[in-house]
């Protein structure tokens, strides 16, 4: 591929740096004739743990800054803030958003200050906006009365200021449609899972993950139900246990286990102890070890009221685990993460029988085989590489006529972790 002597030049506003979106940047660096820069807004889960995970809470233990340029912006204080925060005003986003150090820029939503100066800068100096968020419809019902009612007004204009949506399935298509945004804006990609560390950490320690599992399971028998999340009302952990405490009475196979934490881990701890062992608080695991415990899983549950585009069902599925999803969840659907009676079982929010009856369906090995099967096979066709993929299409689109650029690959067309990004 000839490359060109002036790079592309993206630049990246983001919150603060996940395990999710630092590969991502990285395999966007490596694309020849793509320039990368992030300008990170905090230092989240670099100097502390997620603030929603509780006191156990520790700093992802996993590479997030590797890679790729990356900057911290300071606030008005003129520190690098430890959190996120929707009030974050990073006053130098006035030199780097700018046409002399960017092509196009790249941001998730309007959900603080620096966002909205970012999209602001954007469209005075004529600099392209890519935008991605996870909203739903499902997910704006968590909203009060009176902004529902100011939403037909207010999102139009606010997503019309993207020149390109990088959608993440057909919940947030829907979404963005429903709010005026056409068709030809609209890139259709994923939210990034590094499922090659998932995968490689699966296969380098097949002993840890049957030690995880005897202890876990305590007997040979036992179908592991796992729910991984912080522990608040909105992910309704309550509603796991009580399903789980249901499903046994019919099979006393079926024992579930818990990873996360949060502000309801006392009640939680102390509901626990009413089942005699049903179910396992497992409490907070850090990323280098959360793909162990997965696979140690014969299904994955994830309960919430309300949750836009849960990542988590995403690492479950790479891991080889069934999904059992609320219908309050943003990710399913014909083409989307979890498809009902395909890789998993979709039921309605708040219903525990419903939910205790996904569970005992899942008891049949030869179902949980095949679902989980067509887990692995879903996952990728929305892994990091359809990331990558959506990304270098809106470079292609917004290059035309320049040939020299990285040309997008069709979804699916990497089949393996050594496959070069920027072969053409």
């Amino acid at each position: 591929m000839e490359i060109m002597e002036t790079p592309f030049r993206l630049g990246i506003v983001f919150t603060h740096p996940t395990q999710h979106h630092g590969p991502l940047w990285r395999k966007l660096s490596e694309q020849s004739g793509l320039e990368v820069k992030v300008l990170y807004l905090c230092d989240e889960n670099q100097g502390s743990g997620d603030q929603y995970l509780g006191k156990t809470s520790q700093p992802w233990d996993v590479d997030l800054l590797g890679g790729y340029q990356y900057e911290y912006l300071p606030d008005l204080s003129g520190k690098v803030p430890a959190q996120q925060k929707k009030s974050s005003l990073a006053p130098s986003l006035l030199q780097h958003i700018s046409r002399k150090e960017l092509d196009a820029v790249f941001m998730q939503s309007f959900v603080n200050y620096s966002y909205r100066l970012t999209a602001l800068l954007c469209k005075l100096r004529g600099i392209p906006l890519i935008m991605q968020n996870d909203a739903t419809i499902i997910s704006d019902g968590r909203y009060s009365r009176l902004r529902q009612m100011i939403l037909p007004i207010m999102y139009p204009w606010m997503l019309s200021q993207a020149d390109y949506w990088l959608s993440c399935g057909d919940h947030n298509e829907i979404h963005l449609r429903h709010y005026g945004v056409s068709d030809n804006k609209i890139i259709r990609g994923c939210h990034p899972v590094d499922g090659d560390r998932f995968k490689q950490a699966i296969a380098s320690n097949p002993d840890e993950i049957q030690n995880i599992r005897r202890d876990l399971a305590h007997r040979a028998d036992a179908i592991v139900y796992g729910f991984v999340a912080k522990y608040t009302d909105r992910k309704k952990p309550f509603e796991f246990i009580d399903a789980i405490a249901k499903a046994r009475q019919q099979d006393p196979r079926v024992r579930g286990i818990m990873l996360g934490g949060g502000v309801l881990e006392t009640e939680i701890n102390q509901r626990l102890a009413t089942l005699d062992g049903a179910v396992i608080n497992v409490g907070f695991v850090n990323q280098s070890k959360l793909p162990l415990y997965y696979a140690a899983m014969d299904a994955f549950v994830l309960t919430s009221r309300l949750d836009p585009h849960p990542l988590v069902t995403s690492e479950a599925m790479v891991s080889g685990c069934p999904v059992i999803l609320s219908d309050g969840c943003g990710n399913w659907g014909y083409s989307d993460t979890v498809i009902h009676y395909y890789n998993g079982l979709v039921y309605p929010r708040g219903s525990v029988d419903a939910l205790a009856n996904a569970m005992l369906a899942l008891t049949d090995a030869e179902t949980r085989h095949r679902y989980s099967e067509n887990a692995r096979k879903t996952f990728e066709q929305q892994s990091l590489y359809t990331a990558v993929d959506s990304f270098l299409e809106v470079v292609r689109r917004l290059t035309a006529s320049q040939t020299a650029l990285p040309v997008a690959k069709a979804p699916g067309e990497y089949t393996s972790a050594g496959s070069s990004l920027s072969e053409v």
